[in-house]
Protein backbone atom coordinates (compact mmCIF):
# COMPACT_ATOMS: atom_id res chain seq x y z
CA UNK A 1 0.00 0.00 0.00
CA UNK A 2 1.52 3.43 -1.15
CA UNK A 3 1.60 5.96 1.69
CA UNK A 4 0.78 9.31 -0.17
CA UNK A 5 3.16 12.22 1.14
CA UNK A 6 0.94 15.38 1.19
CA UNK A 7 2.49 16.91 -2.31
CA UNK A 8 1.79 20.14 -4.15
CA UNK A 9 2.20 19.98 -7.82
CA UNK A 10 5.19 22.09 -7.22
CA UNK A 11 6.78 19.00 -5.32
CA UNK A 12 5.59 16.49 -8.33
CA UNK A 13 9.05 16.88 -9.47
CA UNK A 14 10.61 15.59 -6.35
CA UNK A 15 8.17 13.20 -6.18
CA UNK A 16 9.53 9.36 -6.10
CA UNK A 17 8.34 5.92 -8.43
CA UNK A 18 6.44 4.97 -5.46
CA UNK A 19 4.33 8.46 -5.69
CA UNK A 20 4.43 8.23 -9.42
CA UNK A 21 1.98 6.40 -11.87
CA UNK A 22 2.88 6.08 -15.53
CA UNK A 23 -0.20 6.97 -18.19
CA UNK A 24 0.05 6.06 -21.87
CA UNK A 25 -1.80 7.79 -24.30
CA UNK A 26 -2.21 6.65 -27.88
CA UNK A 27 -3.15 8.73 -30.93
CA UNK A 28 -5.17 9.82 -34.06
CA UNK A 29 -7.07 6.67 -35.29
CA UNK A 30 -5.42 3.96 -32.99
CA UNK A 31 -6.41 2.56 -30.08
CA UNK A 32 -5.11 1.96 -26.18
CA UNK A 33 -3.81 -1.75 -27.44
CA UNK A 34 -1.38 0.28 -29.86
CA UNK A 35 0.83 1.72 -26.70
CA UNK A 36 0.47 -2.27 -25.01
CA UNK A 37 4.41 -2.58 -26.73
CA UNK A 38 6.11 0.36 -24.53
CA UNK A 39 3.74 -0.60 -21.55
CA UNK A 40 5.18 -3.95 -21.48
CA UNK A 41 8.70 -2.89 -21.72
CA UNK A 42 8.03 -0.52 -18.92
CA UNK A 43 6.32 -3.17 -16.31
CA UNK A 44 9.07 -5.02 -17.19
CA UNK A 45 11.85 -2.97 -16.59
CA UNK A 46 10.11 -1.66 -13.50
CA UNK A 47 8.05 -4.71 -12.11
CA UNK A 48 6.40 -2.31 -8.89
CA UNK A 49 5.38 0.51 -11.45
CA UNK A 50 1.50 0.75 -12.48
CA UNK A 51 1.24 1.63 -15.65
CA UNK A 52 -2.49 3.00 -17.22
CA UNK A 53 -3.05 2.64 -20.39
CA UNK A 54 -5.77 5.14 -21.49
CA UNK A 55 -8.89 4.70 -23.37
CA UNK A 56 -10.82 7.54 -23.93
CA UNK A 57 -14.25 7.02 -24.77
CA UNK A 58 -14.95 4.78 -27.32
CA UNK A 59 -11.48 4.43 -27.68
CA UNK A 60 -10.25 4.27 -31.89
CA UNK A 61 -13.96 5.68 -33.02
CA UNK A 62 -13.93 8.57 -30.48
CA UNK A 63 -10.43 9.78 -31.22
CA UNK A 64 -11.16 10.68 -34.82
CA UNK A 65 -15.34 11.53 -34.46
CA UNK A 66 -15.32 13.47 -31.00
CA UNK A 67 -15.90 16.94 -29.93
CA UNK A 68 -11.82 18.03 -29.43
CA UNK A 69 -12.54 19.61 -26.07
CA UNK A 70 -14.93 16.74 -24.59
CA UNK A 71 -12.26 14.63 -25.85
CA UNK A 72 -9.48 15.80 -23.98
CA UNK A 73 -12.07 16.59 -20.85
CA UNK A 74 -12.46 12.83 -21.14
CA UNK A 75 -9.10 12.11 -20.84
CA UNK A 76 -8.55 14.05 -18.43
CA UNK A 77 -11.49 11.71 -16.01
CA UNK A 78 -9.91 8.89 -17.36
CA UNK A 79 -6.60 9.86 -15.67
CA UNK A 80 -8.07 10.99 -12.47
CA UNK A 81 -9.82 7.87 -12.02
CA UNK A 82 -7.26 5.11 -13.17
CA UNK A 83 -4.78 7.02 -11.07
CA UNK A 84 -6.76 7.16 -7.49
CA UNK A 85 -4.03 6.80 -4.67
CA UNK A 86 -1.30 8.42 -6.56
CA UNK A 87 -0.97 12.43 -6.70
CA UNK A 88 1.29 12.62 -9.69
CA UNK A 89 1.94 11.35 -12.67
CA UNK A 90 4.80 10.74 -15.84
CA UNK A 91 2.73 10.95 -18.87
CA UNK A 92 4.10 9.85 -22.57
CA UNK A 93 1.50 10.36 -25.30
CA UNK A 94 2.19 9.60 -29.18
CA UNK A 95 1.10 11.40 -31.84
CA UNK A 96 -2.30 12.77 -31.10
CA UNK A 97 -1.66 11.57 -27.71
CA UNK A 98 0.76 13.85 -27.28
CA UNK A 99 -1.30 16.39 -28.04
CA UNK A 100 -3.74 15.19 -25.22
CA UNK A 101 -0.76 15.21 -22.41
CA UNK A 102 -0.09 18.71 -23.01
CA UNK A 103 -3.60 19.38 -22.98
CA UNK A 104 -3.86 17.38 -19.84
CA UNK A 105 -0.88 19.16 -18.46
CA UNK A 106 -2.18 22.76 -18.80
CA UNK A 107 -5.76 22.93 -18.28
CA UNK A 108 -6.48 19.97 -15.37
CA UNK A 109 -3.51 18.60 -13.95
CA UNK A 110 -2.91 19.59 -10.01
CA UNK A 111 -6.34 20.58 -9.29
CA UNK A 112 -9.79 19.00 -8.29
CA UNK A 113 -8.82 15.97 -7.67
CA UNK A 114 -6.46 15.79 -11.00
CA UNK A 115 -2.49 14.33 -9.94
CA UNK A 116 -0.06 16.52 -11.11
CA UNK A 117 2.67 16.03 -13.57
CA UNK A 118 6.55 14.95 -12.92
CA UNK A 119 7.45 13.92 -16.57
CA UNK A 120 5.84 14.40 -19.75
CA UNK A 121 6.94 13.00 -23.31
CA UNK A 122 6.02 13.19 -26.87
CA UNK A 123 6.69 10.25 -29.15
CA UNK A 124 5.88 12.08 -32.35
CA UNK A 125 3.52 14.49 -30.93
CA UNK A 126 1.05 16.95 -31.98
CA UNK A 127 2.49 19.57 -29.66
CA UNK A 128 2.95 22.45 -32.00
CA UNK A 129 -0.07 21.90 -34.15
CA UNK A 130 -0.99 20.36 -37.67
CA UNK A 131 -1.17 21.69 -40.86
CA UNK A 132 -1.56 20.04 -44.13
CA UNK A 133 -1.36 22.42 -47.43
CA UNK A 134 -3.66 20.11 -49.13
CA UNK A 135 -7.08 21.68 -50.41
CA UNK A 136 -9.24 18.99 -49.48
CA UNK A 137 -7.63 18.48 -46.05
CA UNK A 138 -8.37 21.70 -45.34
CA UNK A 139 -12.21 21.55 -45.92
CA UNK A 140 -12.65 18.60 -43.66
CA UNK A 141 -10.35 20.11 -40.72
CA UNK A 142 -10.97 23.42 -40.67
CA UNK A 143 -12.36 25.96 -38.21
CA UNK A 144 -15.77 26.17 -39.25
CA UNK A 145 -16.21 22.63 -38.17
CA UNK A 146 -14.20 23.04 -35.17
CA UNK A 147 -16.40 20.88 -32.84
CA UNK A 148 -16.92 17.69 -34.90
CA UNK A 149 -13.53 15.80 -35.55
CA UNK A 150 -10.81 15.42 -32.67
CA UNK A 151 -7.59 16.75 -35.08
CA UNK A 152 -9.73 20.28 -35.18
CA UNK A 153 -8.67 20.85 -32.10
CA UNK A 154 -4.72 21.38 -32.96
CA UNK A 155 -5.36 22.26 -36.33
CA UNK A 156 -3.55 25.43 -37.25
CA UNK A 157 -3.04 27.11 -40.60
CA UNK A 158 -0.10 30.26 -41.02
CA UNK A 159 -2.22 30.98 -43.99
CA UNK A 160 -5.47 32.23 -41.93
CA UNK A 161 -3.69 33.48 -39.01
CA UNK A 162 -7.29 35.68 -38.12
CA UNK A 163 -9.74 32.66 -38.39
CA UNK A 164 -7.26 30.59 -36.19
CA UNK A 165 -7.06 33.50 -33.22
CA UNK A 166 -10.63 33.90 -32.91
CA UNK A 167 -11.10 29.96 -33.92
CA UNK A 168 -10.70 28.95 -29.72
CA UNK A 169 -8.86 25.97 -30.40
CA UNK A 170 -7.49 24.24 -27.88
CA UNK A 171 -4.41 24.72 -29.45
CA UNK A 172 -4.54 28.19 -29.49
CA UNK A 173 -5.66 28.70 -25.97
CA UNK A 174 -2.55 26.11 -24.82
CA UNK A 175 -0.51 28.66 -27.01
CA UNK A 176 -2.07 31.69 -25.49
CA UNK A 177 -2.63 33.17 -29.30
CA UNK A 178 -6.25 33.72 -28.68
CA UNK A 179 -6.06 37.16 -26.89
CA UNK A 180 -6.34 35.29 -23.54
CA UNK A 181 -3.33 34.47 -20.48
CA UNK A 182 -1.39 31.09 -21.48
CA UNK A 183 -2.99 28.62 -19.26
CA UNK A 184 -0.56 26.46 -17.12
CA UNK A 185 2.47 28.30 -17.09
CA UNK A 186 3.31 27.32 -13.74
CA UNK A 187 2.74 23.54 -14.32
CA UNK A 188 5.21 23.88 -17.47
CA UNK A 189 8.01 24.98 -15.15
CA UNK A 190 7.44 22.89 -12.30
CA UNK A 191 7.86 19.45 -14.50
CA UNK A 192 11.12 17.20 -14.04
CA UNK A 193 11.65 17.05 -17.52
CA UNK A 194 9.37 18.39 -20.59
CA UNK A 195 10.95 15.41 -23.73
CA UNK A 196 10.09 15.50 -27.73
CA UNK A 197 10.84 12.78 -29.94
CA UNK A 198 10.41 13.18 -33.64
CA UNK A 199 12.05 12.19 -37.01
CA UNK A 200 12.07 14.15 -40.15
CA UNK A 201 10.71 11.31 -42.04
CA UNK A 202 7.62 11.36 -40.15
CA UNK A 203 4.67 11.00 -42.92
CA UNK A 204 1.81 11.54 -40.69
CA UNK A 205 2.86 14.45 -38.83
CA UNK A 206 3.03 18.24 -40.63
CA UNK A 207 5.49 19.13 -40.22
CA UNK A 208 7.40 16.23 -38.93
CA UNK A 209 9.00 18.32 -36.75
CA UNK A 210 5.82 19.67 -34.41
CA UNK A 211 7.08 17.33 -31.85
CA UNK A 212 9.91 19.59 -31.00
CA UNK A 213 7.43 22.53 -31.28
CA UNK A 214 8.37 23.64 -34.79
CA UNK A 215 5.91 25.06 -36.98
CA UNK A 216 5.38 27.18 -40.18
CA UNK A 217 6.11 30.75 -40.56
CA UNK A 218 3.02 32.85 -40.99
CA UNK A 219 1.87 33.03 -44.52
CA UNK A 220 4.23 30.46 -45.69
CA UNK A 221 5.18 26.75 -45.39
CA UNK A 222 9.02 27.67 -43.82
CA UNK A 223 9.74 25.68 -41.08
CA UNK A 224 9.96 27.65 -38.08
CA UNK A 225 12.29 25.59 -34.89
CA UNK A 226 10.96 26.89 -31.76
CA UNK A 227 14.06 28.41 -30.81
CA UNK A 228 13.10 30.99 -33.40
CA UNK A 229 9.61 31.47 -32.66
CA UNK A 230 8.09 33.63 -29.63
CA UNK A 231 6.69 30.74 -28.43
CA UNK A 232 9.73 29.40 -26.75
CA UNK A 233 9.98 32.03 -24.35
CA UNK A 234 6.26 32.64 -24.06
CA UNK A 235 5.95 28.97 -22.63
CA UNK A 236 8.57 29.03 -21.02
CA UNK A 237 10.63 26.30 -22.60
CA UNK A 238 13.82 27.98 -22.97
CA UNK A 239 13.74 28.68 -18.93
CA UNK A 240 13.58 24.69 -19.00
CA UNK A 241 15.92 24.29 -21.48
CA UNK A 242 18.40 26.55 -19.57
CA UNK A 243 17.70 24.16 -16.42
CA UNK A 244 17.97 20.99 -18.82
CA UNK A 245 14.65 19.93 -18.32
CA UNK A 246 13.31 20.23 -21.61
CA UNK A 247 15.11 17.76 -24.21
CA UNK A 248 14.71 17.26 -27.87
CA UNK A 249 15.53 13.96 -29.81
CA UNK A 250 15.89 13.23 -33.50
CA UNK A 251 15.34 9.47 -34.27
CA UNK A 252 16.73 9.27 -38.14
CA UNK A 253 15.04 7.16 -40.51
CA UNK A 254 11.94 6.68 -38.18
CA UNK A 255 8.35 6.61 -39.55
CA UNK A 256 5.01 8.00 -37.72
CA UNK A 257 4.49 4.32 -36.14
CA UNK A 258 7.69 2.33 -36.41
CA UNK A 259 9.15 4.62 -32.64
CA UNK A 260 5.92 2.35 -30.82
CA UNK A 261 6.60 -1.10 -33.05
CA UNK A 262 9.63 -2.26 -34.77
CA UNK A 263 11.63 0.04 -32.87
CA UNK A 264 9.76 0.35 -29.28
CA UNK A 265 12.88 -0.77 -27.58
CA UNK A 266 15.60 1.30 -28.92
CA UNK A 267 12.79 4.42 -27.84
CA UNK A 268 13.08 3.02 -24.76
CA UNK A 269 16.22 1.81 -24.15
CA UNK A 270 17.87 4.78 -25.35
CA UNK A 271 15.90 7.42 -24.31
CA UNK A 272 13.54 6.72 -21.76
CA UNK A 273 14.67 4.05 -19.32
CA UNK A 274 15.97 5.82 -16.36
CA UNK A 275 13.72 7.55 -14.12
CA UNK A 276 12.15 9.04 -17.37
CA UNK A 277 14.79 11.43 -17.35
CA UNK A 278 16.17 11.27 -21.01
CA UNK A 279 19.66 9.50 -21.61
CA UNK A 280 21.36 10.13 -25.02
CA UNK A 281 21.78 6.54 -26.36
CA UNK A 282 24.95 5.34 -27.22
CA UNK A 283 24.22 3.10 -29.86
CA UNK A 284 21.26 4.44 -31.73
CA UNK A 285 21.52 6.61 -34.71
CA UNK A 286 20.00 9.72 -32.73
CA UNK A 287 20.41 12.86 -32.78
CA UNK A 288 20.45 15.24 -29.47
CA UNK A 289 19.46 18.49 -30.58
Amino acid sequence: MITLLHLTISSCQFASDDETIVVLVHGFAANHQFMNPLKYLIQQTWPNRKVVNLKILFNKFSSVFENPERYVRAAAEEIREKTSGYICIDIIGHSQGGFVSRSYLQLYSGANGYPGVRNIVGIAAVFGGYFRPISFVEKIISYKHSSLIVPTGYWKSPYRTQAYSKSDSIICKLNGECGEPIPGLDKIQQLKSFTCLYSHQDEVLSPPSTSRFDFYAQNSTTLQRIEDQQLYLDLGLKQLFDQNKFHTFEFQGYTHCSFLIENVGDVFFGCLKGDFLILKGEDLDLKYD
